[in-house]
């Protein structure tokens, strides 16, 4: 492992028009042929999947009913004072979690913000 002498970057491997290997600075450019006895050892690289779970809240099809309940009046079905409730994290960390409320009886949902 070497680091570029300008800028502090981890060089990286490429190789020359030549097709000798060299150590190149993907930030500043910087570029440097390998000497005799230095070994380059290839590692493979570990890929990150920072794909985000996508979770469906606005399906109304089935009311979870091992969510906890609390006596809400609902807008679109106009009768019933039981919605399920449950907070998800869905801003950064800092700042409150976004509950979302389903209609025990008409499965409508709808969120509420801090």
């Amino acid at each position: 492992m070497d680091f570029c002498p300008d800028c502090g970057k981890l060089l990286q491997t490429d190789k020359n028009k030549s097709g000798n290997q060299i150590l190149i600075c993907l930030k500043c450019g910087y570029k440097r042929d390998l000497e005799e006895n230095e070994n380059v050892t290839f590692t493979e690289e570990i890929s990150h999947d920072l794909t985000k779970e996508l979770t469906i809240v606005m399906d109304g099809s089935d009311v979870d009913t091992t969510k906890p309940t609390k006596d809400l009046y609902c807008t679109k079905c106009e009768k019933n004072q039981k919605v399920s409730f449950w907070m998800v994290q869905t801003r950064s960390a800092d700042e409150s979690p976004t509950r979302f409320f389903r209609c025990t009886v008409c499965s409508d949902t709808w969120r509420e913000y801090d």
